[in-house]
């Protein structure tokens, strides 16, 4: 293999395995029945683990078993198994499970006795424990006073011996914590120009148009004023002189005989005015 491609290799191994596993310890965990984190009144005995870690970090925590000087009677010494069961099992404290798993066994109260967990999602142990981040796992210890592998009630039930380890972190919520923490960035916009509201402005149809029938003026005929004789007022003084009667008469049908003239003559005149009128108000609609 050349050395330029070995080279390479060796690279992408390396970007692949960055380094090696580290852990962090937590702490430790006295298995006891007057260890305060079993205390009903706080929440002590829920424990968060990996959270914060950089990759191929990983925490860890010792549980410890009950120890006693030389000469202290054993039947006086707390014994424990602690199993690693589900969830219903945790809250009832009755192990179900006809193989459940073992954590540790505390059974040698004269020595001193721990083991360690450490919460990765893979082991090179076979049978090993693994805890899949965004995962809870819990640990209860059910044996009393006088028998040790008891599964229902025990410790787990007059003392609150349990424990949960909280596994952070999924891959979305690494996402969301990452996303939380960034600093966001504030933009200062100028205020935008409102845009004009349009108006609609009422639109009318154009009336129809009224075709006007042209009114053309009637024939007439000019009067003729010379042609009535009217009399004067000697002549006329000088009959009703004479035949006062007569003449009052002839005056009364002369009269309404004007009258008659005269009212037929304005008609004609008024009819003449309108139809001009007309014809005026038909050429000013035509020019619109």
């Amino acid at each position: 293999m050349p050395w330029p491609l070995l080279y390479i290799l060796l690279l992408a191994v390396k970007e692949v395995f960055p380094q090696k596993p580290t852990f962090t310890k937590l702490s430790d965990i006295y298995w006891n029945a007057t260890n305060p984190i079993f205390r009903i009144d706080n929440t002590d005995h829920i424990i968060d683990v990996n959270k914060g870690n950089i990759a191929f970090e990983y925490d860890q925590v010792n549980i410890i078993c009950p120890v006693y000087v030389p000469g202290t009677d054993e039947e006086n010494a707390e014994k424990y198994i602690i199993y690693n069961v589900s969830k219903e099992e945790y809250d009832t404290c009755r192990i179900t499970n006809p193989n459940p798993k073992i954590i540790a066994v505390c059974n040698q109260p004269h020595k001193l006795m721990y083991f360690t967990i450490t919460f990765r999602s893979f082991t090179p142990q076979p049978g090993g424990l693994e805890f899949q981040p965004g995962e809870d796992y819990y640990f209860i210890s059910t044996s009393s006073k006088d028998d040790l592998h008891r599964r229902i009630g025990g410790r787990c039930t007059t003392h609150n011996m349990k424990v949960v380890f909280k596994v952070c972190c999924r891959p979305e919520d690494m996402h969301n914590q990452t996303s939380m923490n960034r600093v966001p960035t504030t933009s200062i916009s100028s205020p935008s120009t409102p845009r004009p509201v349009p108006t609609f402005a009422p639109t009318f149809a154009p009336p129809p148009r009224v075709e006007l029938p042209t009114v053309r003026p009637t024939s007439y005929k000019e009067i003729d004023l010379t042609s009535y004789n009217v009399k004067s007022t000697t002549k006329k003084t000088n009959e009703y002189e004479k035949h006062p009667n007569e003449v009052v008469k002839n005056e009364e049908l002369t009269y309404n005989s004007a009258i008659r003239r005269s009212g037929s003559t304005h008609a004609h005149s008024w009819l003449l005015l309108l139809s001009v009128c007309a014809v005026a108000a038909a050429q000013r609609w035509d020019m619109r």
